[in-house]
């Protein structure tokens, strides 16, 4: 694992038989942190954590994938659970389909974008989310459960999209949001080894649009049809657009 930027906390192998994982309990979790409006401000906060997550998984991407092919499992169809066939991941699908897309017209055309991504794999995390990661110093990243070889950018989407979308809930001005993401962005190449090319950048706004409307999907699935979305959906499509511009730049 590296060891830059962030800590990780994998599974421990008690015996041939037993694994077992640590888990933090809610609101200990980073997510609690950025999307609570009281750290909205809090830009040295925001650019130690965005920097040290960018860092951990521009290491993590530059691991020799080649070499574990066959040992990790393939997560080339993206997160592991909703593309089962389980009974959670079809009715999360189910509701996806019910979203009000007419409210994210340029979000939902750019996740439907039928064309062929960049063929890049890598060691991935699988659900690089704020709700798997604990706010200490530094930043410590649990659920590696959907860990495997995959889209090295599905990870930078999963956790993009939850920035994007705390930043449309608790009112961060667009100027500051593209701050956030150029940050990220530039610490996760230079960690990274290289430069994201233009169908990279591309690939990453469509990942991100798909991950926000699956999180969405989610939500509705787990708790039903929520009014509040027709005003959350708008403003989520106008951060995702910053998101956009930065990593089409």
């Amino acid at each position: 694992m590296p060891k830059t930027g962030a800590v990780a906390v994998p599974l421990r192998v008690q015996n041939h038989v037993l694994a077992t994982w640590n888990a933090v309990p809610t609101p200990a979790l980073l997510c609690d942190r950025i999307f609570d409006a009281a750290f909205t401000g809090e830009d040295g906060w925001w650019h130690g954590v965005l920097g040290g997550l960018a860092r951990f998984l521009g290491a993590l991407h530059r691991l020799p994938a080649d070499d574990l092919v066959g040992v990790l499992p393939s997560r080339s169809a993206g997160s592991a659970w909703l593309a089962s066939d389980g009974e959670a991941a079809a009715g999360v699908r189910r509701a996806r389909d019910r979203l009000p897309s007419h409210l994210t017209p340029l979000m939902t055309e750019k996740a439907r974008w039928p064309g062929t991504p960049p063929r890049n794999t890598a060691v991935v995390h699988g659900r690089f989310s704020t709700g798997v990661c604990a706010p200490t110093s530094p930043v410590a990243i649990l659920g590696w459960r959907e860990a495997g070889i995959g889209d090295p950018l599905s990870d930078v989407a999963y956790l993009m999209g939850e920035v994007l979308e705390a930043a449309a809930l608790t009112g961060v001005a667009p100027q500051t949001l593209h701050l956030r993401i150029g940050t990220f962005l530039t610490r996760y190449q230079t960690s990274l080894g290289r430069s994201l090319n233009a169908a990279e950048g591309e690939w990453l706004s469509v990942l991100t649009a798909r991950r926000v409307i699956d999180h969405y999907a989610q939500a509705t699935w787990a708790l039903g049809p929520d009014d509040t979305l027709r005003e959350v959906l708008p403003k989520v499509e106008k951060q995702w657009l910053v998101l956009h511009e930065v990593a089409s730049s």
